[in-house]
């Protein structure tokens, strides 16, 4: 039984999806959930670019609200590929997006600049991330068994060696 409470989220959920995109769809692989962080990460980017954040005069509210979005976005694809620190830094980023959107007055270049060099600083986390290589171990019954194999093959060669 849906509730009224279930229909507005729902409603809500769909105004809150940025214009062209469609909702976060579980991806399978781990390179496909990075592959949509790049690409959300390159939304914002384009977001970026556009001259009113380098003026902060310029800036309009519909550009404020976009941004947001577009930074949901990306932590949602960010939390969806296990990169805690990004996601941790959209949060960050947040607070000073969530103050624009209260009072757009408040706008200043300080301010812009963070929005701007938080792509930069994405960047850096991602190729970071993808420089690091996770540690291979192996599942614990395979460790034991090749332990035991070595254990019994240094018992063989001992008693081979000790009969000559």
């Amino acid at each position: 039984m849906r509730t009224t409470q279930y229909l507005t989220a729902k409603n809500r959920i769909s105004v809150i999806t940025p214009a062209g995109a469609g909702p976060v769809q579980c991806l399978e692989t781990s390179a496909e959930r990075v592959a949509a962080v790049m690409d959300a990460l390159d939304d914002v980017g384009s977001l970026i670019s556009n001259q009113c954040f380098s003026h902060p005069d310029a800036l309009t509210q519909d550009s404020i609200t976009a941004y947001a979005l577009a930074l949901m976005q990306l932590r949602e694809c960010a939390c969806a590929a296990g990169l805690g620190r990004l996601t941790k830094a959209c949060d960050a980023l947040a607070v000073t997006v969530a103050r624009l959107i209260e009072d757009k007055n408040c706008a200043c270049r300080d301010k812009c600049e963070a929005l701007t060099r938080f792509v930069t600083h994405a960047h850096a986390m991602l190729q970071l991330s993808a420089d690091t290589t996770p540690h291979r171990t192996l599942p614990v019954g395979a460790a034991q068994f090749l332990a035991d194999k070595a254990i019994i093959g240094a018992g063989r060669y001992s008693s081979l060696r000790a009969r000559h």
